[in-house]
């Protein structure tokens, strides 16, 4: 049997009681169930009794179904090597109704030959995204990306507060109105440097006369 062209990014979720398979887009990996198709041979065989554990009482086939890859292949002998020949069949022909199912929710792209979903599409050029972005997507992005890098370039040009809370507004100790930050009252003149004292040398408001941190007069 000839290889089939269908997605290869496929997971056979077959079983004792019969076929299903799970197929997924080569660049996102979202998946498609096909339909469960019941085995006949099994029901049959459990029907007469002759069923046990891994369908060791019907046979056991290891040959691998032209189906598939190699690797495929040979993992899906391993898996059903105890199934029979009947089994086996079955599922061979369960498993072109599967891709007949599953191939019309992907395309094949021509240019990397990945079979993608919708999502992954593009279909004005008739490629993948991969291959052929999506420009209206891409500018949205690269718009979002230069709004970015504008905003921190403007964050870094700003000066931005040290925690040094010297350099702050006060109250003029003379006209009582707000002086502002610099070294005299905006408003009136008067000289607002800080008071040190000679004993402690402590940094005192200019409108005290004693001390706070000793009390020795100013």
């Amino acid at each position: 049997m000839p290889l089939l062209d269908h997605p290869k990014n496929v997971d056979d979720l077959s079983g004792d009681k019969g076929f299903q398979w799970k197929f997924h887009c080569d660049i996102c990996g979202n998946g498609f169930d096909t339909s469960f198709i019941p085995s006949r041979s099994a029901n049959s065989a459990r029907k007469l009794g002759f069923l046990s554990s891994g369908f060791g009482a019907l046979g056991s086939v290891t040959g691998s179904s032209g189906l598939y890859g190699a690797s495929q292949a040979s993992s899906g002998a391993q898996q059903y090597r105890n199934q029979s020949a009947d089994w086996h069949r079955e599922h061979d022909n369960a498993f072109l109704q599967a891709v007949n199912e599953a191939k019309v929710h992907f395309k094949k792209c021509p240019k990397c030959k990945a079979f993608v979903c919708d999502d992954d599409w593009n279909q004005q050029a008739g490629l993948c995204t991969t291959d052929a972005p999506a420009m209206a997507s891409e500018y949205q992005a690269a718009k979002a990306q230069a709004a970015v890098e504008q905003m921190k370039a403007s964050v870094a040009a700003q000066k931005q507060y040290n925690g040094d809370t010297t350099d702050r507004a006060t109250v003029c100790p003379k006209c009582g109105k707000t002086a502002g930050a610099e070294k005299f009252c905006q408003n009136c003149g008067t000289p607002l440097a800080f008071k040190e004292c000679a004993s402690c040398h402590h940094q005192n408001p200019p409108n005290i006369n004693f001390c706070g941190e000793c009390g020795s007069k100013l």
